[in-house]
């Protein structure tokens, strides 16, 4: 028999109410897919968005496949990609996404690289009194400036009145040619019972009080005639520092005194729009104190808007390590290693000559117009001898030189390494570079070395020097950026910090602009371009660093480090670049506004 066919139901039949089962199964399932659904939303809600859509006025991306973008999708804290706004939403439909307008109006730059400061400089300098031949623009205090050796007196007098009678006078700034000589003899006239510590504008020199001495327990029989030691006159200077320091340490390493002056240093440097910071030279004072200085302080919160590359001072470790096992044992600290704090494993710092804020800087003929010299902080040989088993092992070598006379020295050290172990890729980097000559410029470019200037000198000196010891000519072809651009060589800006100010788009500014403080124009033929003043500071700068794959640029895969201005560098007139704003910066991800 054959199953009836079930009538069709009529259009204007009543509808047939479901079993009470199969509505209580349908009521059953209603909410458990409401639940779920509200579940999802909820956890989405809790998850937040996957990625972050950042429309901008302008990107600058510093990549040259995609030079410019108006949006930027970061992911966590890695850059997803970039292109135009309706693109990227486009791109990204189903995921989860969220778009965040508080930069449409702004210009957004990879995060500023500072690529050669020192934390300990900073920590030591920081809590002094500020005496300095131009002013100075500081968190919670502004320094103005003194020139003349009755003013700069008047000054130290007028703060050594002001100390406890405990008290020890602190200061930075001193300069022999803007404020005329100062002795030991000088600084007992304002005292001779305080100690007085007078570093000078260089970093490399200090003068002291009998009192100080005294108080150091310095044994002026033992250092007999030390070589750049002056004791009649308090003075050590270059490689005499090395035995005055260990005397100040346990004054400048006090811990209050010193993570005090680094949280300064810390909002110096965001404020700069500073997202990665590279050590100089690190472990030159003790490699040990400063790592536990530095671990434990404010520069290793994970609030900190910018992580912190550790150069090792490879003389420093050479001599106490012993040459050829020091690459081992720097190889070894990468188990120190934080979030925030990471050592170069493959690369060393060693010097050459004096520095050039005190015109200690080696130079060739006709040399310094008053017939002083220059000082070594190595000798060629020592140089050399240094570098061998750090070469041999693969490292990178930064070396710090500053006059012509010091980079003609290193270029040799340079040269008879590649002659007796040839490398690709060693991207030997020159520091500071103050003092040079054209022909250098293609020397450089054919060795294949980066260079890491100082711009600050042309603002700072370039007036002072055409006056005093090298001459209107050498003085207006300081730091001959255009040169070394216009030859290919890849150029980063560093400041060196308190040396110049930590403010990158400010060094850009000097770099592109050649004014001086006086407010001439030196040596115009050596400006750069705004925008390759823009790549020194960040995606040059990251390859001076080999952290190019990394940082640099806005590019899909690098970190999502941003410098957020409030006006675009390219559009506004060079003369007006350090005067944009910085709204803030973007690390990793996070957000961090100027407060």
């Amino acid at each position: 028999m054959r199953p009836a066919t079930p009538e069709p139901a009529r259009a204007d039949a009543p509808a047939r109410e479901p079993a009470p089962g199969h509505r209580l199964y349908a009521i059953a399932l209603s909410i458990l897919v409401t639940g779920l659904l509200s579940g999802c939303a909820l956890l989405d809600a809790v998850r937040g968005p996957e990625i972050i859509l950042y429309p901008a006025q302008r990107i600058l991306t510093m990549d040259p496949e995609h030079p410019e973008a108006t949006a930027v999708a970061v992911r966590g804290d890695t850059i997803e990609a970039t292109g135009t706004l309706t693109a990227l939403e486009r791109r990204f439909t189903g995921r989860r996404v969220a778009v965040d307008r508080r930069f449409a109006d702004k210009v957004l730059l990879p995060g500023f690289i500072e690529p050669h400061l020192h934390p300990y400089i900073a920590g030591i300098l920081l809590p002094m009194r500020f005496i300095t031949p131009h002013d100075w623009d500081l968190p919670g205090r502004d320094v103005q400036g003194v020139r003349g050796r009755a003013a700069y007196r008047e000054r130290l007098a007028a703060w050594e009145a002001q100390l406890d009678e405990s008290e020890w006078l602190w200061t930075w700034g001193f300069h022999h040619l803007y404020h005329g000589g100062l002795t030991r003899a000088d600084l007992d006239a304002i005292s001779a019972t305080r100690p007085i510590i007078v570093w000078h504008r260089s970093f490399h020199e200090v003068i002291v009080n009998s009192a100080a001495l005294s108080a150091l327990e310095i044994d002026e029989d033992a250092l007999g005639d030390t070589e750049q030691v002056d004791l009649p006159s308090g003075h050590f200077y270059e490689g005499g520092m090395q035995y005055l320091i260990p005397a100040l340490r346990p004054h400048l390493f006090s811990l209050r005194r010193y993570w005090g002056a680094l949280r300064e240093a810390r909002d110096i440097l965001h404020a700069g729009g500073i997202t990665t910071v590279s050590d100089g030279a690190f472990g030159t004072l003790d490699l040990d104190a400063e790592w536990l200085a530095l671990k434990f302080s404010s520069w290793n919160r994970r609030d900190t808007p910018f992580r912190t590359v550790l150069l090792p001072d490879g003389r420093t470790l050479g001599e106490l390590y012993g040459k050829e096992a020091a690459s081992e044992r720097i190889k070894a600290l990468s188990a120190r290693d934080t979030s925030r704090l990471r050592f170069r494993t493959d690369a060393v710092k060693l010097f050459a000559d004096g520095a050039f804020f005190s015109q200690r800087m080696q130079l060739t003929p006709p040399g310094y117009l008053d017939g002083h010299e220059g000082e070594w902080l190595m000798t060629p040989d020592q140089l050399l001898e240094a570098a061998q088993p750090f070469w041999k092992a693969g490292f990178q070598i930064h070396v710090h030189a500053n006059g012509d006379a010091g980079i003609d020295a290193t270029l040799d050290v340079l040269d008879q390494l590649q002659s007796e172990w040839p490398r690709d890729d060693h991207r030997f980097a020159l520091h500071h570079f103050g003092d040079s000559r054209p022909d250098q410029i293609q020397r450089i470019a054919d060795a294949g070395v980066h260079v890491s200037a100082n711009p600050f000198y042309v603002w700072a000196l370039a007036d002072l020097y055409a006056e005093v010891g090298l001459g209107p000519k050498r003085a207006s072809e300081l730091v001959r950026a255009g040169s070394l651009v216009r030859a290919g060589v890849p150029l980063s800006l560093h400041s060196d910090f308190t040396m110049a100010p930590a403010q990158p788009l400010r060094l850009a500014w000097v770099a592109a602009n050649r004014i001086t403080a006086e407010g001439n124009v030196v040596g115009p033929d050596e400006r750069i371009p705004v925008d390759a003043a823009l790549r020194a500071i960040t995606i040059d700068a990251a390859r001076l660093l080999r952290m190019e794959d990394q940082i640099g640029s806005i590019t899909p895969g690098k970190s999502a480090d941003f410098t957020v201005l409030e006006s675009d560098p390219l559009s506004v007139p060079p003369a007006t670049l350090a005067d944009i704003p910085i709204w803030g910066t973007v690390f990793e991800g996070r957000l961090y506004p100027i407060q």
